[in-house]
């Protein structure tokens, strides 16, 4: 009986995976949210997320939210934190796993979900989301801007092929702050992990800018170096 008791108070709470889905488009980092069908929280706006079933994994219910969100599961995804809060959810105690992914929004946006109102979202302009999700965004912008600085995820949000002025902009968003745009290009140039392409983007108006694309053979190279 004591056994059964013990039991009853140590399996009583769920568990949820909450995704953090970054995308960058038109000079901004963007984030998708959400619009909540049901109460308590019908008509908030929230990060995707669900709480995920006995028999479920971690990852396997992550992607499983993203490949409902954008139609698409093949993009880089990492283990954010947990959180638990007592009362972070109002139906009961209720674990978060959550995580974060970073996509190109014209390759990997393959079918943004019709069920949900959704849409994509400047970070300097999320609004008040349900649950503790405004955390889960600030913890995750925190980890990605530490992520820019060690490795060069940043190159996942962008085309293949890029301009220096795309990349700057990418990494202005992340950090929060201006670069100097020549001590920006001058240290890009002397680490040499961009190649650059033999045309121009075209699709710019007056002067093409120069395409580059990252070189990760390169990259690969310093990291075996201990660089």
């Amino acid at each position: 009986m004591m056994r059964d008791a013990l039991l009853q108070d140590y399996f009583k709470m769920g568990v949820s995976v909450t995704v953090v889905l970054y995308g960058f488009e038109g000079g901004k980092l963007q984030v998708y949210i959400q619009k909540i069908s049901t109460n308590p929280y019908a008509g908030a706006w929230a990060l995707p997320g669900k709480l995920i079933l006995a028999e479920e994994g971690l990852i396997e219910a992550t992607k499983g939210i993203v490949k409902e969100s954008i139609g698409n599961d093949d993009i880089y995804l990492e283990q954010l934190n947990a959180f638990g809060e007592i009362y972070r959810h109002p139906l009961g105690r209720v674990i978060d796993v959550a995580f974060y992914g970073l996509l190109n929004m014209k390759k990997d946006v393959v079918n943004q979900r019709a069920d949900k109102e959704n849409t994509w979202v400047a970070v300097e302009d999320i609004p008040p989301l349900a649950y503790d999700h405004n955390d889960v965004l600030k913890l995750a912008l925190q980890r990605l801007k530490r992520r820019l600085v060690n490795r060069p995820i940043g190159f996942k949000l962008l085309n293949k092929e890029f301009t220096l002025t795309e990349l700057q902009q990418l990494y202005e968003q992340i950090l929060g702050r201006e670069l100097d745009k020549r001590n920006f290009r001058k240290k890009l140039t002397k680490l040499g992990i961009l190649t650059a392409e033999g045309h121009e983007d075209t699709s710019s108006p007056g002067r093409k800018p120069r395409l580059f694309r990252f070189n990760e053979t390169k990259y690969n190279d310093y990291m075996e170096q201990g660089f």
